[in-house]
């Protein structure tokens, strides 16, 4: 639909508009839709503040999931009615859909307090703002810029705070694990930067070094209780070697590899997956 400019309207168009919009009407219940919605498009160049039409075309390209257009449609009854709660928070839930979610926070923060919509916006507003967190945090896990002091040494980004952080490993979808030493649990940041408990077994023992493997089976190793253990992708934990004192755990991607240092003996030990 082009844009509508609110400019003097006859009598004569204020009619045809009306008898367009009554057959626009008739079409839509005989479910000639494309034909009902060229009928309405008709009836708003005549008459371009004709609410009824612009709510009924709205409520038609929604249905129909031609979300760019029904915003035109949308905004052009925002003009009209700014406190329109239901267009409102129609305008907002189409902006979420479509990723913008600043502008869908911005007309469902318009929303009364009193109005049928207030819940389902407050609700969509909890999550808009729980993403644009994620988001955040994604931008600082994902950016490759360095940042310096005044004498050049590099400053890391902080993306969450542990009880005694030992082992760090990644798995193959950008999930960055971390080992807890005096809580005996893993904690899991996604590549959202959302921070979740991952693992807290009870053969968990003093975990010190973490790996993954090419299934993103993780490895711990399990300084306190003499062994490694292997938590699968399902999260079940078992018992996959017995070591004294395991330390650091580096995969050999290209081989299929563990490697362990076995603090105790101060040896590298191997073993093929």
């Amino acid at each position: 639909m082009s844009n509508l400019s609110y400019g003097e309207i006859t009598e004569e168009n204020i009619e045809k508009a009306t008898e367009l919009y009554n057959s626009a009407i008739d079409l839509y219940g005989e479910n000639q839709t494309d034909k009902s919605i060229e009928y309405f498009t008709k009836a708003l160049e005549l008459k371009p503040d004709f609410y009824e039409a612009h709510y009924n075309l709205a409520q038609i390209l929604m249905s129909l999931d031609r979300y760019d257009e029904a915003i035109k449609s949308l905004e052009e009854i925002n003009k009209l009615k700014p406190n329109d709660s239901e267009n409102l928070y129609n305008l907002g839930k189409i902006y979420y859909k479509k990723g913008y979610l600043s502008k869908s926070h911005e007309y469902l923060k318009k929303i009364s307090v009193n109005s049928a919509q207030y819940d389902s916006a407050k609700l969509l507003i909890s999550k808009i703002e729980k993403r644009q967190d994620e988001l955040n945090l994604e931008t600082k896990i994902n950016e490759h810029q360095s940042y310096s002091d005044s004498q050049g040494k590099l400053i890391g980004i902080e993306l969450g705070n542990f009880s005694a952080p030992s082992g760090s490993a990644i798995d193959n979808r950008g999930n960055v694990y971390i080992a807890s030493f005096l809580e005996n649990k893993i904690y899991k940041i996604s590549i959202y930067g959302q921070k979740t408990l991952y693992s807290n077994s009870t053969l968990i023992k003093g975990p010190i070094g973490l790996a993954i493997d090419k299934d993103n089976n993780l490895y711990v190793a399990n300084y306190s209780a003499n062994n490694i253990i292997k938590i699968a992708p399902n999260n079940v934990a078992t018992i996959f070697a017995d070591i004294n004192k395991p330390y650091c755990l580096t995969y050999d991607l290209a081989h299929n590899r563990l490697y362990v240092t076995e603090q105790d003996t101060n040896k590298l030990i191997k073993y093929d997956l």
